[in-house]
């Protein structure tokens, strides 16, 4: 299989994976609130959900990179296999461990260690577990509102996004349509 045409995509995705990655001095700064509290907020179903959205945001570049290379839109078949492989591929390559250290600094760096407390005690009452339990569902159903409402929209925000980018990127614009011309 020639990878060229996934070279672009790879660069966003090793970005991505960069960004996700904790920094050397999280393991300096974590504390013991956040750690329970990233082991609490990514919970199985919630740290599913969150790579799985992350993965299906990787996707997109290379489904792009795929539609252009093609000449033509990927089936809906097409699509969803290649969203399975991309969350298959992205859930062996970054472990939940990095995505726990990821949140381990961040919650460091922005709450202090009393909020941190504060929160470990919300999580763990039943109020702070159901929102643990929402949050994932909510993410989900959001995700699958704005799918279904985007589809009935497309066309129009397709045209929208077309002619604000001409507008915005004149230039641009000409060169895309001088290439296309080609």
């Amino acid at each position: 299989m020639n990878m060229k045409p996934f070279s672009e995509s790879l660069v966003i995705f090793s970005l991505a994976v960069g960004l996700l990655a904790p920094t050397p001095i999280a393991g300096q700064s974590e504390s013991p609130d956040a750690r329970e509290l990233a082991s609490l907020t990514l919970s199985p179903d919630a740290s599913d959900s969150v790579i799985t959205q992350a993965a299906k945001g990787g996707a997109l570049p290379v489904k792009a990179v795929l539609e252009g290379r093609l000449g033509r839109r990927l089936t809906e078949d097409e699509s969803t296999r290649l969203n399975e492989v991309f969350l298959r591929v992205f859930k062996e390559t970054i472990p939940l461990s990095a995505y726990e250290a990821m949140f381990v600094d961040l919650f460091a760096r922005y709450y202090s260690p009393q909020e941190l407390k504060d929160l470990v005690a919300f999580y763990r009452s039943p109020l702070g577990m159901k929102t643990l339990r929402f949050s994932s569902v909510s993410r989900e159903e959001s995700s699958a509102w704005i799918k279904r409402t985007m589809a009935g929209h497309e066309r129009e925000f397709v045209e929208r996004l077309n002619a604000e980018f001409a507008r915005e990127f004149p230039a641009l614009n000409q060169e895309l349509e001088h290439k296309q011309r080609q």
